[in-house]
């Protein structure tokens, strides 16, 4: 069965889809065996789309992140990204990742530290985000001079994700990168990056392990089951945009996790 993701409205002329699994498996050999990580993935996802991946611990969430990433290859399957293999839109830098760790290197300022893919790709391309620009998309205006351990973990955070952007890559993966931050920084990071994705149109894969970060930020969620990793289910998220955080207390948002709560006890 195949599954597609709802697209943003600024892209829905857009033909190529961002991503396209089919068939998509990855199978890992250890000392103790072959574990599947992934079986028959397939899964559509198109440009401008926020979709979060949901599910428990062993689903192939982040293996399937990493896939699209050109970071892993499959077993077997196809998989496209831009309409290109994975390692040609690697190459192009049409892919963004943010992981759960901020990662910045800690001699460098907040606006270095977003400089840095640029320098490392050498070459001054049309796509390219001004990085004080994103500083200030991200909400550190002020923050560009400060360094590392002179900020807050979610302001690391942001610096992260705008040193993804600056590359203007049309998808960004990010894989549970709010998770070791405090309740109220999530929460206000979530309304953030929703604002970002309205602003930059960017085609997001959003992995987290909360019902409601999922529900909140994905215009769809998919629901992954464990052992092996495979689609359990893709919900369609069918709340007024733009999203804010009391929303989540409305009746249909409490109705929504609930159904997506009740998916989960069964993968």
């Amino acid at each position: 069965m195949s599954y597609q993701a709802q697209i943003h409205p600024s892209l829905a002329a857009t033909a190529l889809p961002a991503v396209e699994c089919q068939g998509v498996t990855v199978r890992f050999t250890t000392e103790r065996g072959t574990v599947t990580a992934l079986e028959n993935i397939d899964l559509t996802v198109p440009q401008g789309s926020f979709l979060s991946l949901l599910g428990p611990s062993g689903c192939g969430k982040s293996t399937l992140l990493r896939v699209v990433a050109d970071l892993i290859a499959p077993t077997s399957g196809k998989i496209r990204v831009n309409g290109e293999a994975p390692e040609v839109a690697r190459r192009n830098r049409e892919i963004g990742f943010v992981f759960q760790d901020a990662a910045l290197l800690p001699w460098r300022t907040a606006l270095e530290n977003v400089m840095l893919p640029l320098e490392v790709g050498g070459v001054r391309r049309s796509s390219n985000r001004d990085p004080r620009e994103l500083l200030a998309l991200v909400g550190l205006s002020g923050w560009e001079e400060a360094y590392p351990h002179e900020l807050s973990g979610g302001m690391r955070q942001r610096v992260s994700i705008a040193r993804a952007l600056v590359s203007g890559p049309k998808l960004l993966l990010m894989d549970e990168p709010f998770g070791a931050l405090d309740e109220i920084t999530r929460d206000r990071l979530n309304e953030e990056l929703l604002q970002v994705w309205e602003s930059t149109g960017t085609t997001i894969l959003f992995v987290t392990h909360s019902i409601y970060e999922a529900a909140f930020l994905g215009q769809e969620v998919l629901l992954l089951a464990a052992r092996p990793g495979r689609v359990r289910e893709l919900v369609d998220v069918n709340l007024p945009t733009p999203r804010r955080l009391p929303q989540r207390e409305t009746a249909e948002f409490v109705e929504l996790a609930g159904h997506l709560r009740r998916v989960l006890e069964t993968c």
